[in-house]
């Protein structure tokens, strides 16, 4: 289908861009790489009649490590995460999400920032925001905030941003050399969404133990769920193969995901203990 007509902007700097979100409110729609805005408006889901383009805001699709934090652009591609040694030895799971997002084209256009923002309840990238304790800096008509990854995501396609607010960066704690992290996911065909997908971030204890674990699925809920459960059984004792299966099992428990064309709620439920295993020992046997 051909989309409603809109009027487009292609604003040089974020402060003009904020301002047009602002001047045209709820009759406005952001685009970053546009692969899932433009498909949204060709099936007339959304009809903005103002489309703001961030394309050519410069310094947007940076990767850089500074401070103890690795800083990405919202305006950072998939393929740029896959690629980039930074991310790869700083947070592999990000790396692992951006591998398995859409198909070549999509991973050549879509952003970091876009995804977040669009908060898809089985995209990759917000389990592993959670996971990886993420910050999400955001612009606004106020001036700066930083967000929690755990408190941006709110609901399906919904965050905490405000109307005129734009992603700018993302930012990750820069591991230790005790921290490892993985993701994998479900799904029909290597381009679809996640039928369930874990993202496990583990901390190596001095006694060869996990100190610590942020275990997180998407694709079972609203937003990205934290499975506690099985994060304390990961902690509790030796992480031997016993461990993790107990692990994936309680990783099963109290899940409540929808039903959809991909997958019905009782499949999500018995293949995410399977992934939660898997995504588990991956992490753990990472160098």
């Amino acid at each position: 289908m051909i989309p409603r007509a809109f009027e487009y902007f292609n604003p040089p700097t974020l402060e003009e861009a904020v301002r047009l979100l602002e001047q045209y409110g709820e009759d406005a729609k952001l685009m970053a790489g546009g692969q899932s805005l433009l498909p949204m408006m060709k099936l007339r889901m959304v009809s903005p009649t103002v489309v703001v383009d961030l394309w050519h805001v410069p310094e947007l699709d940076a990767i850089r490590q500074d401070d103890g934090m690795v800083r990405i652009g919202a305006m950072t591609t998939h393929y740029a995460l896959q690629s980039s040694p930074v991310i790869q030895r700083n947070a592999p799971a990000l790396a692992d999400a951006a591998r398995v997002v859409g198909d070549p084209l999509v991973r050549n256009l879509g952003t970091i920032g876009g995804s977040a923002a669009h908060a898809a309840y089985n995209a990759d990238y917000p389990a592993v925001l959670v996971a990886l304790g993420a910050e999400i800096r955001a612009l606004g008509p106020d001036g700066e905030r930083t967000i929690e990854a755990a408190d941006f995501f709110t609901d399906t396609f919904t965050t905490c941003l405000e109307p005129a607010e734009i992603i700018i960066e993302i930012a990750i704690p820069v591991p230790s050399d005790a921290d490892r992290s993985s993701y994998l996911k479900l799904s029909r065909r290597g381009t679809d969404f996640a039928i369930v997908g874990v993202a496990a971030a583990l901390t190596k204890g001095d006694d060869g133990g996990c100190a610590d674990a942020r275990v997180v699925l998407t694709g079972v809920g609203s937003i990205p769920v934290r499975a506690t459960d099985a994060e304390e059984i990961l902690k509790a004792g030796p992480l031997n193969a016993d461990r993790i299966q107990e692990a994936g099992e309680a990783a099963k428990r109290n899940l409540d995901p929808p039903s959809d064309v991909q997958a019905d709620a009782p499949y999500r439920i018995d293949v995410s203990g399977v992934y939660v295993r898997r995504a588990v020992t991956a992490a753990w046997n990472r160098n």
